[in-house]
């Protein structure tokens, strides 16, 4: 910022009619500092500023006493921050205050001084100085001069500080003028930002602290800017289904509706709210053309600042490339296929994708469990196998061995293949090496024992006898990795293996995602009968408290993950499933629960102050611990829900034994999303 040519030609004529006070110093007038004062005033007004400053030095070196010294001091910084020579004006100016600061100069001299702070980066000392200026003020100062400070606090307060410097500056504000003009500023501030109800808030504190301030037209017209804004509308797109016979696509859609519009309407009757939202609702009949086509109308009308929905994956892929493109947040509450997010930056999954679900496990199995030895099964031909490769490539991320990955096609019922092949890699891996010295040995594999510390007499005594030693009996405890670390061959003891009457002790835990319930007796029974002693850890589909009570001699102890846990014996639920029994005749279901959450975690956002596309897509990028009935939501760095709750089925009960985070390790913080109530 620059101090205006016409701002500029005032004060030089102002300071030729005016003799300033100096408090104690004593100014005598001469005529010749006079002549020498106009003259560098006229070269200043004809923009020779170069020449003026000179004779504003003459008027303060040759007369250092004379009537013009003030005046002199300040059009010397004007003048040398005119020229741009910003660190000879701040120093003449802070001279000048030093020295005079009784003068009626003193808000000139500190508006200019705060201008070259502005110029050199330091907005919060530019900010100090120019409210000094503005408390310097006389009544009989001039009306340019007030409004050229008061222009110089409003850039400066717009384009260089943030909400939390100008709370500062109110906490240390002198004056409940100045108090008033800040509570203004955060308003406008909250209000450019699209933070309607801080803005709000702000102006409320404006009316009530300071009742007949003088910035009472400037809140009006802000405040009947805002009411117009103050009503937004969360598009919503579900396959309703409302065209055809009903169908189980139909019930989804519908179920998570209830949710949807029950959450609006205890959001909507809270007097206190300060913004009014209205649902515009869209039947996508499960048709991704449908869903994409009311996506652009939402994506047209302005008022609508977000999409709840679609629900099933293939609608919302379509859809939400569409409201990408033309920045639109749409946050699904249901799909969980993986890539949907990955559309861009407005879209959100409130539901764990298969990747995230896979990574969710191989935490909990090895950072929560201390699992390090793993093997997997899972159907080749599913999503079940996106489960299962994240969680190879999680586990081997965080440092455990997976000895054995083996696939099965969907509807398969004999696993004796797969199964006999994990437990001969758990009975080799928990048997003891044996190794050989019978025979030819290669003078290089002695070599290795030498090196590994086994005396040569040792080497000999072994060789000489042909023996056969267990190699933890002639390596220690570490043999294995020693000897695979030196491509030692080994011999072992495969007796054991195909005997079922021996177990598998070695494998910490076996990951069997499933495609479907259906499949629970088949892999828990059969794991059972191949004697593996084992911990296994399953997907969401285990989640099936019928089919497990039906194969619970094989499925006792089993732990699964789930994007769903409803606490029935909280209290907050109870007032909940009461209160939406009255109003829909009935209970509500998990779908109920994922547009109920989904709903409720935008509401909140949108009446914290995210009221517009942009302010409400930041917010949803930083919820990280929403809690509701359902499950938690926590949005990771990749806009997907990674929080999971972990269960397990035990005694004919399924219990919550657990939460993981399937996070890249720096989602924490971020927006808390409020408990339940």
């Amino acid at each position: 910022m620059t101090l205006s040519p016409r701002c500029a030609s005032f004060f030089a004529g102002l300071l030729l009619v005016c003799l300033p006070a100096a408090g104690q110093v004593r100014l005598e007038y001469s005529g010749r500092n006079e002549s020498v004062f106009r003259e560098a005033v006229a070269r200043f007004d004809s923009g020779l500023t170069r020449e003026a400053v000179v004779g504003f030095d003459r008027c303060i070196t040759e007369f250092p006493s004379g009537h013009r010294i003030t005046a002199a001091y300040v059009m010397k910084g004007k003048a040398l921050y005119r020229m741009g020579e910003i660190l000879d004006a701040a120093k003449t100016l802070k001279t000048f205050l030093s020295r005079y600061p009784a003068s009626s100069y003193v808000p000139d001299a500190e508006l200019t001084l705060g201008l070259i702070y502005v110029s050199i980066e330091r907005p919060e000392e530019a900010m100090e100085i120019l409210l000094a200026a503005s408390r310097a003020r006389k009544p009989s100062s001039p009306p340019l001069l007030t409004r050229e400070i008061e222009a110089a606090l409003d850039s400066t307060i717009d384009t260089r500080l943030g909400p939390a410097q100008l709370g500062k500056f109110l906490t240390q504000a002198v004056t409940p003028d100045e108090r008033s003009y800040l509570w203004l500023k955060i308003a406008q501030r909250a209000a450019s930002a699209g933070n309607i109800a801080a803005s709000v808030i702000a102006l409320d504190s404006l009316a009530g602290r300071y009742p007949g301030n003088r910035f009472g037209a400037q809140a009006a017209e802000l405040r009947a800017r805002l009411l117009s804004r103050s009503n937004v509308k969360l598009g919503v797109l579900l396959p309703l289904m409302r065209k055809g016979e009903s169908s189980q696509a139909g019930g989804v859609g519908n179920e998570v509706y209830e949710g949807v519009e029950f959450a609006l309407e205890h959001f909507g009757g809270d007097p206190g709210r300060r913004i009014t939202v209205t649902l515009e609702t869209r039947d996508t009949e499960r048709d991704p053309a449908l869903a994409t086509g009311a996506a652009r109308e939402f994506a047209d009308d302005k008022d609508v600042v977000a999409v709840l929905g679609p629900v099933f994956s293939p609608e919302v892929t379509s859809a939400a490339a569409l409201a990408n493109a033309r920045g639109l947040p749409l946050v699904t509450p249901t799909a969980n296929a993986n890539g949907i997010a990955a559309t861009g930056t407005y879209v959100f999954q409130a539901n764990p994708d298969h990747d995230a679900r896979g990574r969710a496990m191989a935490r909990y199995a090895v950072q929560q469990r201390g699992f390090r030895t793993l093997a997997v099964l899972a159907p080749s031909d599913t999503y079940a196998k996106f489960l299962a490769e994240a969680f190879l490539r999680e586990a081997a991320r965080l440092g455990a061995r997976v000895l054995s990955m083996q696939w099965y096609q969907r509807g398969t019922s004999d696993l004796k293949p797969q199964l006999a092949s994990i437990r001969r890699a758990g009975m080799l891996d928990g048997a003891d090496a044996k190794l050989s010295f019978g025979g030819k040995v290669r003078p290089s594999t002695l070599m290795k024992f030498a090196s590994l510390g086994v005396p040569l007499k040792r080497i000999d005594s072994l060789m000489n006898r042909s023996s056969v030693i267990s190699a933890r009996q002639l390596l220690g405890p570490r043999a294995r990795a020693l000897l695979d670390s030196m491509e030692i061959p080994v011999v072992y003891d495969e007796s054991r293996v195909d005997s079922l009457e021996y177990p598998v002790e070695s494998i910490d835990a076996i990951y069997a995602p499933i495609s479907g319930a259906d499949e629970i007796g088949i892999v828990s029974s059969q794991i059972v009968y191949f004697n593996f002693q084992t911990q296994v850890l399953g997907s969401g589909e285990w989640n099936s408290f019928a089919e497990l009570n039906a194969n619970r001699r094989y499925a006792e102890g089993v732990v699964f993950e789930s994007d769903t846990f409803i606490d029935t014996a909280g209290g907050a639920y109870a007032a909940f499933a009461e209160r939406f029994a009255a109003r829909f005749r009935k209970k509500p279901t998990k779908n109920t629960l994922f547009g109920y959450d989904t709903a409720d975690m935008m509401l909140r956002l949108i009446d914290e102050g995210a009221s517009t596309r942009e302010t409400l897509r930041k917010a949803l990028a930083g919820v990280r611990d929403y809690r509701g009935f359902h499950s938690r939501i926590a949005l990771g760095s990749d806009r997907v829900n990674v929080a999971l709750t972990v269960l397990r089925y035990e005694q004919d009960e399924i219990r919550k034994v657990g939460e993981v985070n399937a996070g890249s390790g720096e989602e924490g913080g971020g927006h808390e999303g409020g408990g339940r109530r």
